[in-house]
């Protein structure tokens, strides 16, 4: 074998070290794509959003630095920072399941769009009451809320 540059040599660890790049990142993606197809449930608001802003039918709730503000347009609503804090975390922690298209979709019973950091435009979430489980549509797509109630994701007085 013939002998190499220091050129050649510079080249040929550049070249391998792609190569263990793609190889790992193949690798990564071959050995988390089945976990992903047996987990039937998700969480309401994806793990990698930030929720900046929630608007419900007569009180938006909004961050404001580290805490929580709400602002309702008609009665005067005191809530202290920290339900509004736990009111985020349900939703955050709350669990979901994918269902089939549910036909009697027409109207929905409630309405929540959520402002995420470093988008443009809010995620409406419909909420709508079928029989003893409540049904959550976000684009498109229909789902059971599993946990927690939904009483836990709306501000109580």
């Amino acid at each position: 074998m013939g002998k190499l540059s220091q050129r050649a040599w510079n080249n040929v660890i550049i070249v391998s070290m792609l190569i263990l790049i793609m190889l790992f990142n193949f690798s990564g993606n071959f050995l988390n794509s089945g976990s992903d197809e047996t987990s039937t449930t998700r969480n309401l608001v994806p793990s990698d959003k930030i929720i900046t802003t929630m608007v419900f039918e007569q009180l938006k709730v909004e961050r404001i630095g580290q805490g929580w503000r709400a602002i309702s347009g008609e009665r005067t609503i005191k809530y202290t920072n920290e339900m509004l804090a736990n009111l985020i975390e349900n939703w955050v922690n709350a669990e979901i399941s994918l269902i089939e298209q549910h036909n009697s979709w027409h109207s929905p019973s409630a309405a929540v769009e959520l402002w995420f950091a470093g988008q443009a435009l809010p995620t409406e979430y419909q909420f709508k009451q079928h029989q003893d489980q409540t049904l959550v549509k976000i684009n498109q797509q229909t789902y059971q809320l599993i946990s927690p109630s939904y009483q836990s994701l709306t501000p109580q007085e």
